[in-house]
């Protein structure tokens, strides 16, 4: 085949490729972040009527001792409430999830004495990401609605429709759950009339369902059994209950029939009207921002037609698809501007716009490949694989300039196209071939990193590998058919060497002459780096931490209130200020709020119609909105964009372990305090409840009287379940579902009202409870927890704004150790959850990714150059650009805050493989001068001069591509400044002072020509004895 014939199919599917590329495209999913799967189970029980001492000794006990003998678990922590409990199951992050997963369902069934009555805990799998909100919304109406409208509403019209939207795996409720159950409520007062017991009243409510029998054969016939015990909740009236005195006792006599909320609900408003909150869980790998978009549809839709005749209305409450698309729309425009710098930057060197365009010809061509490898990938496009595109681009242009500038260099010496393009192509493929080799290699570690955190990079070096492999294919290939198409020798005009050259290479050569500069800029050089690299260095931290235009407060209850009170007291007078606030003018604008309350805690946020102004927002809330509430301790925070795919990012958790509820609460409380103190900016609370504060009743049953009366202490508790919460019964079939039935008694008004309770006890009659039982006021916790099988106080810290994670983790660890010595209990030990542990396990995979990266490319360097001197030459040029990222990180820190989080310490990685390629590129032109017989002084200066060109071209591409992603102001930015910041500051660094240091190293008499030469000769002869 001609080669005119080869070169226009080479065009032809290079413009195909981005044609389908652009496609794909289109139909890539769209995410903040990439998934990030975490190696837990979560363990949901459920207990009504039942205290969290119970639940603890009954369920949790036996629950996490069955669970202990699990393969690969690393801690079970467990959250235990009245009525309720949550387990949380933690592994390691190369543990087969599915496997575990059926291992846990299975030592569930075996837990030993699990009471009949109580349902086996629901299992939650979070590695698929199950513990990420995709988003919340709020079903309201400005008229007073009942709950069993709210619940007839979602249950008849929201579920069945958010049901058919794809990205949603389930509603969560539990905030306002619409289970529901049957309560039968007697009078005790009543019951006593007839001298009826609780016993008689239950027995004759409980198996009310329909039951089969076997078959009965009458004559040839075989007949089915059938037994119709089911009764509806109108015919539940009429049921009899026992006769007295020839009086048919039914239960409308005695008792009410009602269906309620199976749990208390919270309080929610939104825009001022109460609310009903639910919030969406995503399926793994969902395509968030179409699905949101398709959530707002579907809202749409039932606010204009099925809600109108209930008036009522659905609203996200949280929309955070609006900062998303925002970030990723700041990455696109940063894309295109780094292009059209690059482009600038070439034409300052090239003067010739037939090869720019050849060059940048590579741009869409190569991203178009990227995009398809993504969409057979699976991949996303996020803030992370958009930043690595960003990146890419510098790096995708190295090779296609390398080639295209040693074309040229051909062409200015009068050779012919054709040939001018095929010597050009062919003295460099091995060099781009081996660099970019070294930078994909360097990934490799980054892939087989396993923390959550380090799930975010694996997007980055798939985007960037792609990308490499791509930018081989197409300069190698695609643009030497381009160059044959677009030069010609009467067609272009050469532009002659710049004159200026030869006194910049006699600059950069200068430390090769002069023995006093090239032994102190050895001397002092790479000390230097390292000393400015370890003093620049900014604080360590987990992830960055964007704002979003929006505001939260969080106004914490010292003392638990009911759900009613938390309403009245606080939630109530919140919002008359806010209304009454709205109407002053200086008031800040916003456009929507709402607000969130359960018994310990009210929570508000607003989005305000400009963005900037969460100062003045909270100097609002605090001084006119959040003050005089009694009882209570109130922040105001900035929204975080990176808590939609990372909640509690930035929390330590602090546990207390090692003594009793009592003593440890103690502990806690004294500590709480001290940190307050000492870290007045922190948000510094309690994670579980370090006073008793529930307010409890206790029974203690007269055992003497019990036994005369022949009663267990086991039937008195029932009947006191009876006259308070609810006596579980089993389950009614009503309303289409099977109900959970209970017998309650009517609420006493008072302690005495119920120990004066007339119980009626068979064959002795009437007996007052207080003859039963004594009775004891008393405070117990709220919520019990525990971390491994051992009690546990727990405190949560979030660092001020801007501070970073690990210098104010170390200045937490000593406040902690001063407070321990002088507490003085030595059995209180403490442990660390959260960002803590995070950090310091990212840490140390980062270090040994670290090592092994630097491994790696020195055996890379060694492959290919063939010398291990050369090799490390090739490395000592690294500590230069790591002092460049640190003293760029410094620069902006010291403007606004940037810490050293692990995305920005990826990008130190990058760096290596950036700063190794130009120095393989003038290493292997010194070797290739050496070979050619130069001495050491004039293959050094050789090499400059034929490398300068592509090292600074190369070099200011890959700075000018993430200059808009370092500069870009906009709330977001922060996710991807430091890792732009690192590569712009490195590689200015190194083309500053690079050629200068390499020109000193490779001149000293370790590279001499014999030296050299001596271990070639040797590695020599070990290739033909390994052969």
């Amino acid at each position: 085949m001609k080669l005119k014939q080869l070169n226009a199919i080479v065009l032809v599917l290079a413009l195909a490729c981005i044609i389908v590329g652009a496609y794909q495209a289109t139909t890539l999913k769209n995410a903040l972040l990439p998934p990030i799967k975490k190696p837990m189970l979560v363990l949901y029980t459920s207990w009504q009527g039942k205290g969290a001492e119970e639940i603890e000794q009954t369920l949790i006990a036996p629950l996490e001792q069955q669970l202990k003998t699990l393969d690969g678990l690393m801690r079970i922590k467990s959250s235990v409430g009245a009525g309720n409990a949550a387990t949380k199951l933690y592994f390691p992050h190369d543990i087969d999830m599915d496997k575990t997963y059926l291992e846990v369902l299975s030592q569930i069934n075996q837990v030993p004495n699990w009471p009949a009555q109580v349902a086996p805990p629901r299992v939650v799998n979070q590695s698929s990401g199950a513990n990420i909100t995709l988003a919340s919304a709020m079903l309201f109406s400005s008229e007073e609605k009942s709950k069993d409208e709210y619940i007839k509403v979602m249950k008849g019209i929201v579920e069945p429709q958010l049901a058919k939207v794809a990205g949603i795996s389930r509603l969560e409720k539990a905030f306002n759950n619409t289970e529901q159950r049957i309560d039968i409520t007697f009078d005790p007062d009543t019951l006593a009339q007839y001298e009826l017991s609780t016993d008689e009243v239950a027995y004759a409510l409980r198996n009310l369902k329909d039951q089969s029998g076997n078959q009965l054969t009458i004559g040839s016939r075989n007949y089915n059994l059938h037994f119709k015990g089911q009764l509806t909740l109108n015919e539940l009236q009429d049921l009899i209950i026992t006769v007295r005195n020839g009086h048919v006792v039914r239960l409308a006599e005695i008792a009410t029939i009602s269906v309620t909320p199976r749990d208390k609900w919270g309080y929610a408003s939104f825009k001022g009207d109460r609310a009903y909150y639910f919030s969406m869980d995503p399926t793994a790998n969902v395509d968030a921002m179409a699905t949101i978009s398709e959530i707002k549809q579907v809202f749409k839709n039932l606010n204009e037609h099925a809600l109108k005749p209930y008036n009522m209305q659905i609203s996200l409450s949280r929309d955070d698809s609006k900062s998303i698309q925002q970030a990723l729309d700041q990455v696109y425009g940063n894309l295109v501007l780094g292009i059209f710098l690059a482009c600038a930057l070439l034409f300052f060197f090239f003067r010739n716009m037939k090869a720019i365009s050849i060059i940048f010809f590579a741009v869409p061509v190569c991203l178009a490949l990227v995009i398809i490898g993504m969409k057979l990938g699976n991949y996303s496009l996020n803030v992370i694989s958009l930043a690595g595109m960003a990146l890419s681009i510098g790096l995708l242009l190295d090779a296609a300039i390398i080639v295209i500038d040693n074309i040229f260099r051909h062409l200015r010496q009068n050779i012919a196209v054709g040939e001018a393009i095929n010597k050009g192509v062919k003295e460099v493929s091995g060099a781009i071939i081996s660099s970019t080799l070294s930078s994909i290699i360097i990934f490799i570690p980054i892939i087989m990193m396993k923390s959550s955190e380090a799930q975010l990079f694996i997007d980055l070096a798939f985007t960037i590998s792609s990308a490499l492999m791509a930018s081989v294919v197409v300069a190698l290939v695609v643009l030497p058919a381009a160059a044959r198409k677009l030069l010609s020798k009467d067609k272009i005009v050469i532009e002659e060497e710049n004159t200026q050259d030869s006194k910049w290479v006699n600059r950069f050569t200068a430390p090769a002459r002069s023995s006093w500069l090239k032994y102190a800029l050895l001397a002092f050089g790479l000390p230097f780096a390292l000393a400015i690299s370890y003093w620049a260095a900014p604080s360590f931290d987990v992830l960055p931490s964007p704002n979003q235009n929006n505001v939260n407060a969080m106004i914490l209850f010292n003392e638990p209130l009911s759900h009613e009170a938390a309403e009245q007291r606080i939630a109530k007078r919140v919002y008359s200020r806010i209304e009454a606030a709205r109407q002053l003018p200086n008031t800040p604008k916003f456009e929507v709020y709402g607000m969130f309350c359960n018994t310990g805690v009210c929570q508000l946020y607003f989005y305000p119609e400009e963005e900037g102004k969460f100062n003045e927002f909270r100097a609002w809330l605090k001084e006119d909105i959040l003050t005089d509430l009694p009882g209570t301790v109130s922040y105001v925070m900035p929204g975080k964009l990176l808590n939609f795919a990372l909640p509690d990012n930035r929390v330590i958790e602090l546990h207390l372990k090692g003594d009793t509820l009592p003593e440890l609460q103690k502990a806690g409380r004294g500590l709480l305090t001290h940190l307050q103190e000492a870290f007045p900016d922190a948000k510094v609370t309690e994670d579980s409840p370090l006073y008793n504060r529930v307010s409890r009743i206790e029974f203690s049953p007269n055992r003497e009287q019990l036994v005369h009366l022949g009663l267990t202490p086991a039937k008195l508790n029932e009947k006191l379940v009876a006259l308070t919460d609810g006596l579980y019964l089993g389950h009614l079939y009503a309303q289409g579902n099977a109900l959970p039935l209970y017998l309650k008694g009517q609420a006493a008004s008072s302690i005495d009202t119920l120990m004066n309770t007339e119980i009626a006890i068979p064959g002795i009659g009437l007996v007052p409870l207080h003859q039963l039982a004594e009775v004891e006021m008393s405070l117990a916790p709220s919520e019990l927890l525990r971390v491994d099988g051992e009690a546990t106080v727990a405190l949560e810290i979030e660092p001020p704004e801007g501070a970073a994670i690990g210098e104010f983790l170390e200045q937490v660890k000593l406040e902690i150790a001063a407070y321990i010595e002088a507490y003085g209990n030595e059995q209180i030990y403490f442990g660390y959850m959260g960002s803590a542990d995070n950090l310091s396990e990212f840490l140390q995979e980062f270090l040994n990714l670290l090592a092994v990266s630097v491994v790696i490319l020195t055996v890379l360097m060694w492959m290919t150059l063939k010398s291990w001197r050369l090799a490390f030459a090739v490395i000592l040029s690294l500590p230069l650009a790591v002092m460049g990222g640190m003293l760029n990180l410094y620069l902006i820190d010291s403007i606004d805050s940037q810490n050293l989080d692990v995305i920005t310490m990826i990008g130190f990685i990058i760096l290596l493989g950036l700063v190794i390629n130009n120095a393989i590129l003038l290493v292997s032109q010194f070797q290739t001068g050496i070979s050619n017989g130069l001495s050491q002084f004039e293959a050094i200066k050789l090499a400059i001069k034929i490398r300068r060109r592509p090292i600074y071209m190369s070099t200011g591409t890959s700075i000018l591509g993430m200059l808009p992603l370092m500069l870009n102001p906009a709330d977001g930015a922060e996710i991807y400044r430091g890792l732009a910041a690192v590569i712009v500051g490195g590689m200015s660094m190194s083309a500053l002072l690079s050629l200068s240091f390499m020109s000193a190293l490779l001149s000293i008499g370790y590279f001499a020509k014999t030296s050299y030469e001596e271990e070639l000769n040797i590695n020599s002869s070990e290739i033909n004895q390994v052969t």
